[in-house]
């Protein structure tokens, strides 16, 4: 009965309007919205390194060894369950232009290919032309090769000229505009040079002892359980001391980057939002100090303090869902008005969509930190008394909440933290900003006491 008698009083206030609410409908709604939006390119991004896995991969399953290649028993099992097999060798060596002492020389990291590659994608070169015309052999009879334009600047080589990897010399045919499976190549420690796989077989690069990683790229039949494969490789070769990927996670690299960024941005968002809490807790305190002399009037006219707390808790609450409503519908727009602008200048594919998880997220967020930096001053305005009608001191509503209120707002922080800790995976990160945040509120307080 008595949560009726309030929800009615609530609306009934509310037709006044929502003036005194401003600051906290701004406040929640400028950092729920910030937190979606992270969220949401966040979730554009995976999407699109899900979706674009193969490309990036360079395949659809991906075998790689150190230090050697495959043996006839390995290449037959790939060759024997992949439509197309692709073999990749990579290394780092020392580009060398010209002779004895006047010659220029860089580091460089060596991708030697073969005539199925690559599996997925295309590779942009500058002059265009095809892989097979740029790293075929040249009308001189060596064969070709290709750079990336830092490389051969700093070379200072131009197309058509000559440079030598280990003793093997190669024409440059082409500068490397891009290649589809950047995405999933190891740390390099020089620009790329492409060159073809069996060309280096006179460099003396690829002998015993030298230090290369072979890479066989699958191009699998549809509806290849991808799990399965990879379990069958294990158990035929549990010695082979192969690495395993797949499409599922082509670039994991790229992947756990971009998830580590837009966690670290969403706890950012996060402290914004908390900052954003004293803007919120500042407005509800306003608006019950313009409502003392009718909350006294309800007491006077028998309403309990249990009556009072739901009449500004239904108000204030209703206000909180409108403020966190206004957010994620910003949230969920702005990355998709931005799209093209993002999508033309982020080094990742992504799909730009309203994503639920981040949404939800965002308004878990704002609903938690709305209701730590509302409790307290609703708390508190249920006692004040009727006697406040007949004085003009404010002495009541002051003081510490009931022990209950308290440990509803510490149980709202805990599952606060611990919600931001489980959806960033980041526990020493949001335990740190939690204290952080704690202690910067505690400094200031003590200032305002001062």
């Amino acid at each position: 009965m008595s949560l009726r008698l309030a929800a009615r009083l609530a609306r009934r206030d509310l037709r006044g309007g929502l003036r005194g609410f401003w600051v906290l409908l701004t406040c929640l709604a400028l950092g729920v919205a910030a937190i979606a939006a992270v969220g949401s390119v966040r979730a554009a991004i995976q999407a699109g390194l899900t979706q674009q896995g193969a490309a990036l991969l360079g395949g659809d399953a991906e075998v790689s060894l150190t230090y050697r290649f495959a043996d006839p028993a390995e290449r037959a099992w790939l060759e024997g369950r992949a439509a197309t097999v692709s073999e990749i060798v990579d290394f780092r060596s020392m580009a060398v232009v010209g002779q004895g002492d006047g010659a220029e020389r860089a580091l460089t990291q060596v991708k030697g290919v073969d005539d199925a590659y690559p599996l997925e994608g295309t590779l942009v070169l500058d002059p265009p032309q095809g892989i097979a015309e740029a790293l075929g052999l040249t009308p001189g009879g060596l064969p070709g090769g290709v750079m990336a334009p830092l490389l051969a600047d700093r070379l200072g080589l131009a197309v058509g000229e000559v440079f030598r990897l280990g003793v093997q010399d190669f024409v440059l045919t082409a500068r490397l505009v891009s290649e589809p499976d950047a995405g999933a190549a190891s740390f390099g420690f020089g620009p790329r040079t492409l060159v073809r796989r069996s060309a280096l077989e006179d460099s003396q690069l690829l002998g015993a002892g030298t230090l290369f990683d072979s890479r066989y790229r699958l191009h699998l039949p549809p509806g290849a359980d991808l799990d399965a494969l990879r379990d069958d490789w294990r158990a035929d070769f549990p010695d082979s001391g192969a690495r395993w990927r797949d499409s599922r996670r082509g670039a994991p690299g790229i992947d756990t980057f971009v998830d580590r960024i837009g966690a670290f941005l969403v706890l950012v968002g996060l402290t914004g939002l908390a900052v954003g809490g004293v803007g919120v807790s500042a407005a509800v305190r306003a608006h019950l100090a313009r409502k003392t002399q009718m909350i006294a009037v309800l007491k006077t006219l028998g309403a309990s303090g249990r009556v009072i707390f739901q009449v500004y808790f239904l108000q204030v609450g209703a206000v909180v869902l409108v403020g966190v409503a206004a957010g994620l519908i910003l949230g969920a727009l702005i990355p998709w008005a931005l799209a093209p602008f993002l999508a033309a200048r982020l080094p990742v594919p992504a799909v730009f969509a309203p994503y639920p998880g981040p949404l939800a997220e965002a308004a878990l967020y704002g609903i938690l930190t709305a209701f730590v930096f509302t409790l307290w001053p609703l708390a508190r305005a249920r006692q004040i008394r009727a006697a406040t009608l007949f004085r003009d001191g404010g002495g009541d509503g002051q003081g510490w909440p009931q022990p209950l209120f308290l440990a509803l707002i510490g149980a709202a922080l805990v599952l606060l933290v611990g919600a931001a800790a489980i959806f960033s995976g980041l526990w020493g990160l949001t335990l740190g900003v939690a204290g952080g945040v704690a202690l910067a509120f505690v400094v200031l307080a003590g200032a305002a006491a001062l």
